[in-house]
């Protein structure tokens, strides 16, 4: 019998890479789950579902007033919630992620860091799931070259505004030369001080990317403690070394690659650039990148992860 499934997204699935999660994840689940996908921050489609319709409701990120309501109406009618959450609580304004943690039969994060975070908050289990490979399908993955080229002519930077601007201090201590560039929010142009920017679009991400030669990749202060490592996966999936900061989801990553030296401070990235000319040295991080993301990070494994979780929560407490 299917498991009818009423999933709750932060956002449509061209909005930003993180969102695929659930998009493209629940259409990977396996057969006997039935998944109804919302329209994101839509009241009148929420409100238009009876949650006892329902044997779970899966609920990422969302926390504002309408939704929190329609949980524990849920909540209140036996029908386990499942919350994802990967950002701090405070993040998004108009949102109660506190209130969503405590009513959620099961609550999902995407770092053990925040697992511990959240756990006090939580009225259930949490469970960590890792962020997949974003845009794994995409057909320009096919176009991409088997070796690095001869030289480092490019590095650029991606993601949403606060990393990017944790990069600035990175991609200003790129030696002349080079040529570097942002993907990332159209019109961040100014406030990332005149970088060049190529605005993220989710049909042409994997493209935009492939152009660099070196990532750099940055976790903002305030984050950092908490932050997962999906960017640095991204750039491991496409073959491409990543200089980042020294921040735990990037340190715990490269340590268990033996490639601690490709985390750095900014006044560092010069020296690092320089041991990253040598194409053999890419050409090894590369395949040890590639072999890392796509054993441990793929989207079936993934959809995998969040079945157990879902089936976890669909039987209840033990």
């Amino acid at each position: 019998m299917a498991a009818r499934i009423l999933a709750v997204p932060i956002a449509d699935r061209a909005t930003a890479s993180s969102r695929l999660r659930l998009h493209d994840l629940v259409h990977l689940l396996p057969r006997h789950f039935d998944t109804t996908v919302l329209r994101p921050r839509d009241p009148a489609h929420l409100h238009s579902q009876e949650p006892s319709r329902f044997d779970l409701l899966y609920v990422q990120k969302d926390a504002t007033p309408t939704v929190v309501e329609f949980a524990r109406r849920a909540a209140d009618a036996g029908v386990p919630v499942v919350y994802d959450i990967d950002d701090d609580f405070g993040c998004w304004s108009g949102m109660d992620e506190a209130a969503m943690c405590e009513l959620a039969s099961l609550v999902t994060v995407d770092s053990q860091q925040r697992a511990a975070a959240v756990r006090p908050a939580a009225g259930g289990p949490v469970t960590v799931l890792p962020c997949m490979i974003d845009a794994a399908t995409d057909p320009h993955r096919a176009l991409l070259p088997n070796h690095p080229a001869d030289q480092v002519r490019v590095v650029s930077s991606f993601g949403n505004l606060p990393s990017l601007r944790a990069a600035r201090a990175y991609l200003r201590a790129v030696p002349p030369g080079l040529d570097t560039y942002v993907v990332g929010p159209a019109g961040c142009h100014a406030e990332l001080g005149g970088m060049r920017v190529v605005a993220f679009r989710l049909d042409t991400f994997v493209r935009d990317l492939s152009a660099s030669d070196v990532f750099l990749l940055a976790h903002g202060t305030h984050e950092a403690a908490l932050k997962d490592n999906n960017r640095l996966i991204m750039g491991m999936s496409l073959g491409i070394p990543s200089l980042v900061s020294a921040t735990p989801a990037y340190t715990d990553t490269l340590a268990e690659l033996g490639l601690a030296w490709l985390a750095c401070a900014p006044a560092e990235v010069p020296d690092r650039l320089g041991q990253l000319a040598d194409p053999g040295v890419r050409t090894t991080i590369a395949a040890a990148g590639r072999e890392y993301a796509w054993s441990g990070f793929s989207p079936s494994l993934c959809a995998a992860r969040l079945a157990e979780a879902l089936n976890t929560a669909l039987d209840g407490p033990v």
